[in-house]
């Protein structure tokens, strides 16, 4: 058995679920144009069990799906997302450079895709596609850190409206400030620390759980020998491991085999046919 993707602290909960659930990273980013509606919709049809999606803040205060700081590789315009207001930013086009062929083409031009909302995203998904919202907010610059804090802020103030939401969400950030925010404002919300290999998995775990968070969100490149000693421990404390990114069926597979609770992917489809499976098999 596996952990929830992010349970309680301190509430030990397990299910029957013996495989790891296929978050789709920015929707089905690899076959549609990133954290765009397009891409999330794609991805629960495809079969998925969450939806992983960016906010950031704009300049008037509002939270839009968006992964970079800058707009300029995702759309047709150029500058910094916090110093564009909703409206400047609703205007893009968020297909513009999508690509599969090199840039021969560009299917998704000029269709209309925009920058979402998490209020569009919502009503576009099914009510069991959960949705992983990473707050995105650079560790480092205070400037940043208070726009993190403030999603945090907002999020936590819809969870507390809608109590029905937090049970959809598993929110994750780099910046522990953030999740603690969010923790102070809104216990019922599942947090995730989201790490990169600079630390061990030990350490990572250590704070994880000492903050009181829900899941580890460690990057694939760490996760071998290392990701099998933590496992038990984490499981132990109730905290979900949830991987990024992991695109090929083979090593999807093997962290399957490791344990692990979530495989956040560009591809989908290869995640869910390869747990299914697996799934199968047993």
């Amino acid at each position: 058995m596996d952990v929830e993707l992010g349970v309680r602290s301190g509430a030990t909960r397990v299910t029957t679920h013996t495989s790891p659930r296929v978050i789709a990273h920015r929707g089905a980013s690899v076959y549609a144009p990133e954290n765009t509606v397009t891409a999330f919709v794609l991805a629960a049809e495809l079969g998925v069990d969450m939806v992983e999606l960016d906010l950031r803040l704009t300049s008037d205060g509002q939270p839009i799906v968006c992964h970079d700081a800058e707009v300029d590789r995702t759309t047709n315009g150029h500058g910094l997302v916090h110093e564009m207001t909703l409206a400047e930013l609703r205007r893009l086009d968020a297909g513009y450079w999508f690509t599969r062929d090199g840039g021969a083409t560009y299917p998704f031009r000029g269709l209309g895709i925009m920058l979402p909302t998490l209020d569009e995203v919502l009503e576009a998904l099914p009510s069991h596609v959960g949705i992983n919202v990473e707050i995105k907010a650079m560790p480092w610059d205070a400037a940043d850190r208070a726009r993190g804090q403030a999603i945090a802020r907002w999020l936590a103030t819809r969870c507390q409206q809608e109590p029905a939401l937090a049970e959809r969400l598993l929110v994750s950030s780099f910046t522990p400030s953030v999740l603690d925010v969010l923790r102070a404002h809104g216990p019922t919300i599942r947090v995730g620390l989201c790490t990169l290999p600079i630390t061990t998995l030990a350490e990572q775990l250590d704070h994880v759980r000492s903050a009181g968070y829900d899941a580890l969100h460690p990057m694939d490149t760490q996760c071998d020998a290392e990701l099998a000693l933590i496992l038990p421990t984490a499981h132990a404390a109730g905290i979900a491991v949830n991987i990024w990114t992991v695109d090929t069926g083979p090593r999807i597979a093997a962290l399957a085999a490791l344990g692990v609770d979530g495989i956040i992917t560009d591809v989908p489809d290869v995640a869910v046919r390869t747990v299914r499976q697996l799934q199968h098999r047993r």
